[in-house]
């Protein structure tokens, strides 16, 4: 049964990953068309979700894809 619970456990993790790697790329998205559009209003917050999305990755040990132009 605790196979069971560990094959389950890992499965959670790996969902866990990919939503913080997905959160990561969701906001710098959003940073970058903020930064293109010129869009004062929503840089600042813009940047402070992907703050907190990288340092998300970071408690978690997860890694993350480089940021374009990188």
């Amino acid at each position: 049964m605790t196979a069971g619970f560990d094959e389950q456990s890992a499965f959670d993790q790996a969902d866990f990953a990919q939503a913080v790697r997905e959160r990561v790329i969701r906001a710098r998205s959003v940073l970058s068309e903020a930064s293109d559009t010129h869009d004062t209003n929503a840089l600042s917050p813009a940047i402070d979700e992907l703050e907190d999305a990288l340092h998300a990755a970071r408690e978690y040990g997860v890694t993350v894809p480089p940021a374009d132009g990188a």
